[in-house]
C-alpha cells in the first residue's frame, strides 16, 4: 500500500509518543485498543512457497500429472503441489493418452487449448492451518488469477481449473513451451494471536540469531539461490524424461500394431492378401505417429507394390 507522507508522519510521531510514554511507566497502553495502536497491524497472507512446472511437454500434446515441490526463499521444502497440464478441446475434454504429437512444427498455425488443474496441495508447517491459497500468472495475463482459499486443513482441496485457448500456434508459442515454466504461488493466511513474552524481550538482533540458528539451519544468500536452482533443474530434467518417457511409450505401441497387422495379413490365403485394405490399415497405425513409423510404412508398401509388378 502507498502510505502518503504526511500519514506516515503522523504514525511516526505516535510512536514516538508511545515509546515515550513506556519509558515513563505509563500502564494504560497495556489496555489499547488495536485500531489505535501503531505498533499493531492486522494479520495478513504471507508467501509459503513456490512451485514451477515446466511446460516442455505440451509441445508433444502430453499432459503432466507429477507432484511438484513447494520451496520457500531459502530453497527450503515447505511441502507439494498437485497439479495437471493437459492438452484439451474447447470445452476443457483432455485429449487422453493416445494424443501425442511427434513433431511440435506440426502445431504450427492451428489453434490449441491446454488445461491447468490445481488438484491440492500438502503444507508441512502447521502455523497455515488457517487457511491456504494459490496464485498464478500465465504469458499475456496482466492480473494473478487466484484460487479460493481453503480453511483450517493442511492438506486443502483447491479444486481450480482454467482453459487456456490459444488462437493460433507460433514459433513464439512453442519457444514458449520448451523454455517457460509456469509458478504457482503458496500463501498462507495468519491469525493474531498472543505474543511470546521471551520473545518480547529480544532485541532485534538476538531475534535474527535466534531464527538463523534454529535447528542448525544457517544459510547465506548463495546458498539459498543454488538451492533454488537446483529444484528448478530437477523439475525441467523431470519434465523432459517425462516427454521422452511418453515418447518412446507411445511409439512402441504403435510399432507393436504394425507388427500385429504385418504378421496378420501374412497369415491370410493369397486370394485375401489385398494390397488396397492392407496399405490403408498400415498408413492408419503408421501416420498417426511418427517419422520413423511412417518411414516404415512407406518400405512395406513400397515392397508390396513391386511384388504385384
Amino acid at each position: 500500500a502507498v502510505v502518503s507522507t504526511q500519514s506516515g508522519h503522523y504514525g511516526r510521531d505516535l510512536m514516538q509518543d508511545m515509546y515515550q510514554r513506556h519509558l515513563d511507566g505509563d500502564e494504560t497502553l497495556k489496555d489499547l485498543p488495536e485500531d489505535e495502536d501503531p505498533f499493531w497491524d492486522p494479520p495478513c497472507e504471507v508467501l509459503i512457497g513456490t512451485s514451477s512446472a515446466f511446460l516442455q511437454a505440451l509441445g508433444y500434446g502430453i499432459d503432466m500429472d507429477d507432484p511438484i515441490l513447494v520451496t520457500d526463499y531459502k530453497g527450503e521444502d515447505q511441502g507439494q503441489m498437485f497439479i495437471n497440464i493437459s492438452p484439451c478441446d474447447e470445452t476443457g475434454k483432455c485429449m487422453g493418452e493416445e494424443y501425442f504429437v511427434e513433431d511440435s512444427t506440426e502445431l504450427l498455425g492451428k489453434p490449441y487449448h491446454y488445461k491447468v488443474t490445481i488438484k491440492s496441495c500438502e503444507i508441512r508447517d502447521s502455523r497455515f492451518n488457517v487457511g491456504s491459497f494459490i496464485k498464478y500468472k500465465l504469458e499475456g495475463d496482466e492480473d494473478y488469477t487466484i484460487t479460493p482459499t481453503v480453511s483450517k486443513s493442511l492438506s486443502p482441496e483447491f479444486n481450480h481449473s482454467r482453459v487456456v485457448k490459444i488462437e493460433k500456434v507460433t514459433q513464439e508459442t512453442l519457444d514458449y513451451f520448451e523454455n517457460s515454466c509456469i509458478t504457482f504461488l503458496l500463501y498462507g493466511c495468519q491469525e493474531d494471536r498472543e505474543s511470546d513474552v521471551k520473545l518480547m524481550k529480544l532485541t532485534t538482533k538476538e531475534l535474527r540469531q535466534r531464527e538463523e540458528s534454529s535447528g542448525n539451519m544457517k544459510t547465506n544468500a548463495l546458498t539459498r539461490q543454488l538451492t533454488k536452482n537446483v529444484v528448478d533443474e530437477s523439475a525441467a530434467l523431470k519434465t523432459e524424461i517425462l516427454v521422452l518417457k511418453r515418447r518412446n511409450d507411445i511409439l512402441a505401441k504403435k510399432e507393436k500394431r504394425i507388427q500385429g497387422i504385418v504378421t496378420e495379413w501374412g497369415k491370410k490365403p493369397p486370394e485375401e492378401q489385398q494390397f488396397d485394405p492392407y496399405h490403408r490399415a498400415i498408413s492408419a497405425a503408421a501416420f498417426n505417429t511418427g517419422t520413423m513409423l511412417k518411414s516404415a510404412a512407406t518400405v512395406i508398401t513400397q515392397v508390396i507394390k513391386a511384388q504385384k509388378l
